[in-house]
């Protein structure tokens, strides 16, 4: 800095004048400062503290007038009092961002768990994304020579798309450091386990402080987390992969989740409970037994320093870190995996079965299998560096065994002391007491004298009873919430009265749970017998389900217990019992169908009860009988249950019936009806409840009419047969003749001498019509049907009130309307009702829009109204036919992207012909020589533009050859210098005098390419059929043939005169304005291509002006012509400017993959039009706007055409 420079300023003095300045660190490799400069600030690329803030009256006087550019997307230096200034430009990213930081509440955690462990998860089959991660950790995943895994970070985004991140970690760093200063301990303890994940190798200090800057990178924000409650690691630190770039984008928006892999909590307590020897452990830090591969670190890296007083230093994480969004995928995948290596099939299930994330919960029915599974699962976790630790068993001798001649540390088995073997420790939200080997629950209650919802809520998500152990409690609780949310009460006043009372007897009450010692192993020694009970019951307020596992031993002694219950509050919307009834039964199915996936028993019988006889009938009733509610809940209890039998059982022999209700947390512990179930279940079989007189179908709630088919035909008791066949057809008439060949085959087989033999006949077909078209209207119109059919009115709300539907003798419904007076036919004044969503409905359409030869929309529907009256047939009939393909053909609409971005060669001073596009016109026939008798040969134009300037240089080639072609190239580049590339044409099909000449740029093109790729110019060949790529040629020869053909008429020039008229026009092209001419005499001479070639304005040898008629002989006067000519045409031409988007502002269309096209073809009419398949697309380098694809024709041919020839074929929907 110089520091001679003195001036006197006031100032104001504040403790911080602003935010560092620049506000990021910036990479100054790429910048090359002269030497011997003396710089105002040399450390200007470190973000550093303001020291003054100078005002505008002096900065002036400061700033000198000096400047050097240190190269294109480089800063610049100025010229100052104080020395040189670096300012300007730079090319790394920048942007202003805000960030907002949120801790989650835990109320807001324990809620989400509550609802979580309350619902009955069904398998469900991968998404896209799933299935694409799980073929990237097949594909990827290895193991080192340690054993230990090596994994593979599924992205689905490139991870350059992730802005700066440092800034955001560095503020997150610096805010956890001033956490530190406030509490020591805590900083104690966030440092040490710091120190050890350095000292472990899971983490890496980097040598300088971006050592990834070619790579994309990702600094992870990092928080601790203290739990007393652990009895191993009390603070654990937490990765941020959440926290946002100044792209707006974080790095777990760009990972792919994964698939869950392993099974679920409650099915890992299911089995837990059916062991007799069961034991418990975890992995020690199982995310950081798992290696990153090395090229992937760079998006895993920290701010830290452990001493304030140091320099901020930057870390990188080696091993899979707890926050990022695959981690759990990556870690429990590795552990399946590991599992499918094992040979033992006990130590492979328990593998992959029985770990919830890095907790195991498993078992064996002795001990000397409980012994061999633990060895066998440690020695397979070990052979992947897995550290397995604090093994828990209800039986001793297990843990003795696994630890003899051993010292058992506390990280290793705990609560094996006699001091404290009655020490409960907590598994997986459930307390087991080892010794005892019973489950219980610790809820810890404090009452505030002001019960608000919050405060509610905090003690309920206390509740943690993934079992449903203590179901009938936990049903008061999620009444009360309901009624929380019912009475809309906020989160911070106080409750209503009513709610208040409710509270009190609940809360009063909930201590009470503790006492509960619940047996956890839930069958007999040496059992025989294996059967599963389910009870369903329902009230107003709720309905649940229970499941109790009976087991006969071979003395006959029977056990029965309570194995899972699941309850649902009823909806706020007030629903039958009987249909709440049913809700429980389907609940109690789904239960039954986790159950038997979950447990490894050989389960001898599954029983279902139910105290509802409606819901029994409902079960026994033909699902088409049943309204839609009641039918979809059938059928899946049906396919659920499978040969299951369902029975009846008295109220007061449910004990569902005390999950469905409620019961208060200090009578359960009393009511053996729950654990144990009904004292029936201890006798024999025959001992069990009969079902009563049955219901008769006709006094059952929700059923539909019974349906009869005339003339003896019976209908299937799946009334999904008819439906599939009508869908099964997409014509009309061939659906309406195999109905017409079953009804024959029905009257043949019922008669043996007047059988039908000919053709069907008129009234065979008409039958089957009728046939068609009731079937159809009763799944269109069930309800109206039904009231139609019971001669009762149509409610006034109904949609088909205003048409007076009736049905007629055939069955069939029909419009009523008011045309009963008008001469028309029946069919006209009574048209049949049809759906206009309905397949049937969308295939008679078809067959009427080819019956009039392809009529539009409004002819079709008038024609179909003759005899049919569609709801939404509007709307059909555009429809079909905007989907019939041979209509498309004749107003086929290709798919138009919008218009791209200029690319940087237009948009960016260069060089004169540093980027160029070449096209060819012609032929012009030129003389060999002057005077009679002389021969014509041909001749071409080679027509070069500067894509940045609009310069244009002309050449004359007298044929077609490669040589002559780079014969005008050379030319080209001696007067005009070397461009790094030239786009060209590549067409092949261009029609009349232009064959030859496009002929010959595709035959050599590949032969010009290569020979200049050796000087360095890069040819670029836009797509066939697509001269806008190339729209700047296009418009120079365009506007060049034109004024040739009126100026030249008969008219031949010989080559000098040709090449002098050519070279002229050139001037002129060159001198042309290519910005807004202005109508102030004082302003600047407009801008041309000729200043950017000389750098003035191209001058000829003056003229006198011609005004006569001028004559074939006076050549030379001729091109004079011609050269004013062609300057009057272009200076008069209109300048656009670039920014306007004139001709496709927007977008038109979408093109996917394995989408049926056409190809347009000018050349042909649309009926011949070739089809064909996308296969790829090819988006732009710049927008990622796909303008240019691959489509495969007939014969396998793969061909590459712009969207702008490409119309996608609509999806036909029948």
């Amino acid at each position: 800095m110089n520091t001679s420079y003195r001036t006197n300023i006031d100032c104001y003095v504040f403790t911080n004048v602003t935010t560092a300045v620049p506000i990021t660190y910036i990479d100054t490799r790429h910048i090359q400062i002269p030497a011997g400069l003396c710089l105002s600030d040399p450390t200007y690329n470190i973000p550093s503290k303001v020291d003054i803030l100078i005002g505008a009256d002096i900065f002036w006087d400061i700033l000198g007038n000096k400047r050097i550019s240190l190269g294109k997307h480089q800063p610049m230096l100025r010229s100052s009092e104080l020395g040189w200034i670096v300012t300007g430009h730079i090319s790394s990213p920048k942007g202003t961002f805000s960030q907002c930081l949120f801790t989650q509440g835990q109320l807001d955690i324990d809620l989400t768990r509550f609802w979580e462990v309350d619902s009955v998860s069904l398998e469900h089959s991968q998404s896209a994304e799933e299935r694409a991660c799980e073929n990237s950790f097949a594909v990827n995943t290895t193991r080192n020579n340690d054993g230990r895994f090596v994994v593979t970070i599924p992205l689905k985004q490139d991870p350059q798309v992730l802005g700066d991140s440092f800034e955001m970690a560095k503020r997150r760093f610096l805010s956890l450091e001033r956490k530190f200063e406030r509490e020591p301990i805590f900083k104690e303890k966030y440092l040490n386990f710091m120190k050890e994940y350095e000292q472990l190798g899971h983490m890496t200090e980097n040598k300088v402080l971006f050592p990834y800057s070619d790579n994309a990178n990702y600094y992870l924000p990092h928080h601790g987390v203290l739990r007393e409650s652990s009895t191993t690691t009390k603070l654990r630190t937490v990765f941020d992969a959440s926290a946002v770039t100044t792209s707006g984008i974080s790095f777990n928006e760009i990972q792919m989740v994964g698939p869950t892999v392993q099974d679920d909590l409650l099915s890992i307590l299911l089995r837990f409970r059916q062991h007799k020897i069961v034991v418990s452990a975890d992995i020690e830090k199982m995310f950081r037994c798992i290696d990153i591969v090395p090229s992937q670190r760079s998006l895993q890296q920290i701010v830290f320093r452990f001493d304030p007083s140091h320099r901020l230093k930057t870390y990188t994480l080696n091993t899979v870190c707890q926050g990022t969004a695959s981690a759990p995928y990556l870690a429990t995948k590795c552990l399946t995996s590991l599992a499918s290596t094992v040979s033992d099939n006990s130590v492979k299930y328990s593998i992959a079965h029985d770990f919830y994330c890095d907790d195991l919960l498993s078992g064996a029915s002795t001990v000397s299998e409980a012994i061999d599974l633990c060895k066998g699962i440690t020695a397979t976790l070990n052979s992947a560096k897995f550290n397995i630790r604090k093994w828990k068993s209800n039986n001793t001798l297990v843990i003795k065994e696994l630890f003899s001649g051993q010292v058992i540390d506390s990280n290793t088995v705990l609560d094996l002391s006699d001091n404290n073997i009655n020490t409960s420790s907590k598994t997986l939200g459930l307390y087991w007491l080892c010794q005892q080997d019973t489950l219980s629950f610790s809820i810890n209650i404090e009452l505030h004298k002001k019960v608000t919802k919050r405060h509610i809520l905090s003690i309920i998500s206390q509740i943690f009873d993934p079992l449903g152990l203590v179901g009938p409690c936990v049903v008061e609780a999620k009444l009360i919430m309901q009624k929380l949310w019912v009475n809309k009460c906020s989160w911070d006043e106080e409750v209503p009265s009513d709610i208040l009372h409710l509270w009190s007897s609940f809360a009063n009450t909930l201590s009470c749970l503790n006492k509960l010692k619940i047996p956890r192993w839930v069958l007999s020694d040496l059992c025989v017998k294996i059967e599963i009970h389910i009870f369903t019951d329902a009230s107003q307020s709720a309905y649940g389900a229970c499941v109790y596992i009976r087991s006969v031993c071979n003395s006959g002694i029977v056990r029965v217990q309570l194995l899972v219950s699941k309850n649902k509050v009823a909806p706020i919307k007030p629903t039958t019992i009987p249909r709440l009834e049913l809700c429980g039964a389907l609940l109690g199915a789904r239960l039954c169908t986790k159950v038997q996936n979950s447990l490894k028993l050989n389960i001898n019988m599954c029983r279902f009860w139910c105290d509802s006889t409606i819901v029994l009938g409902w079960l026994s009733t033909p699902s088409h009988q049943l309204n839609l509610f009641v039918r979809n809940r059938v059928n899946e209890i049906k396919e659920s249950t499978g040969g299951h039998t369902w029975s009846y059982v008295p109220s007061k022999e449910n004990p569902a019936d005390l999950v469905s209700r409620g019961v208060r947390a200090d009578v359960i512990s009393d009511a053996s009806l729950w654990w144990s179930g009904p004292s029936f279940l201890l006798k024999s079989e025959h001992s069990w409840p009969q079902m009563p007189n049955e219901t008769q179908k006709r006094d059952l709630p929700d059923l539909q009419p019974c349906l009869i088919i005339n003339n003896n035909v019976n209908k299937n008791d799946d009334d999904k047969l008819f439906t599939k066949l009508i869908l099964k057809y997409s014509q009309f008439t061939r659906l309406q003749r195999v109905i017409a060949y079953i009804y024959r085959f029905i009257h043949n087989c019922k008669t043996k001498t007047n059988r039908f033999r000919d053709h069907l006949s008129c009234e065979e077909l008409q039958r089957s019509f009728n046939f068609i078209i009731h079937i159809a209207q009763l799944e269109m119109f069930p309800n109206e049907y039904l009231i139609l059919k019971s001669g009762h009115s149509l409610p006034k709300k109904n949609k088909l009130i205003s048409l007076t539907p009736f049905i007629d003798s055939n069955d069939i419904l029909r419009v009523g309307g008011r045309l009963d007076n008008s001469p028309y036919s029946y069919d006209t004044k009574h048209p049949i009702l049809l759906c206009g969503k309905h397949h049937l409905t969308k295939i008679i359409f078809h067959m009427h829009h080819l019956k009039l030869l392809h009529a539009g929309p409004q002819l079709l529907l008038s024609s179909i109204r003759q005899t049919y009256w569609p709801l939404g047939g509007r709307n059909l009939s555009k429809s079909i036919t905007k989907g019939c393909i041979k209509c498309f053909r004749f107003k086929a609409s290709n798919v138009q992207p919008i218009m791209g971005q200029l690319p940087e060669s237009r948009t960016t001073l260069e060089f004169p012909f540093l980027h160029c596009s070449v096209d060819y016109a012609g032929p012009i026939m030129i003389a060999n020589r002057k005077g009679r008798g002389c021969q014509l040969i041909k001749s071409y134009l080679s027509i070069f533009v500067c894509l940045a300037t609009k310069a244009v240089h002309l050449e004359l080639v007298t044929d077609l050859t490669k040589e002559g072609y780079m014969a005008a190239l050379n030319r080209f580049v001696a007067r005009r210098g070397k461009p790094q590339s030239i786009t060209s044409d590549n067409g092949t099909n261009f029609v009349g005098t232009c064959n030859e000449l496009h002929r010959f740029l595709q035959d050599s093109s590949s032969q010009i390419s290569s020979a200049f790729a050796q000087e360095g110019i890069e040819f670029l060949f836009i797509p066939s059929y697509t001269p806008h790529f190339n729209g700047m040629a296009e418009s120079a020869v365009r506007s060049t043939k034109y004024h040739l053909r009126r100026l030249l008429q008969l008219t031949h020039f010989t080559y000098e005169e040709m090449h002098t008229c050519l070279t002229q026009v050139e001037a002129i092209l060159n001198s042309r304005p290519i910005t807004a001419l202005n109508s102030d005499p004082t302003d600047f001479t407009p801008l041309t291509p000729a200043h950017f070639l000389i750098g003035r304005s191209l001058v000829s040898v003056p003229h006198s002006q011609l005004t006569e008629r001028i004559t074939s002989l006076e050549r030379y006067k001729r091109i004079e012509f011609v050269k004013q000519h062609f300057w009057k045409r272009f200076s008069n031409e209109y300048v656009t400017t670039l920014q306007q988007k004139t001709k496709w502002p927007t977008a038109s269309g979408e093109l996917k993959l394995g989408s049926l096209v056409l190809i347009k073809d000018k050349a042909l009419p649309p009926l011949r039009w070739a089809l064909g398949r996308c296969v790829a697309v090819f988006p732009g380098t710049q927008d990622q706007v796909a303008r240019v694809a691959d489509i495969r024709i007939k014969g396998g041919t793969i061909i590459r055409r712009a969207f702008n020839n490409i119309c996608p074929l609509p999806e036909p929907d029948c």
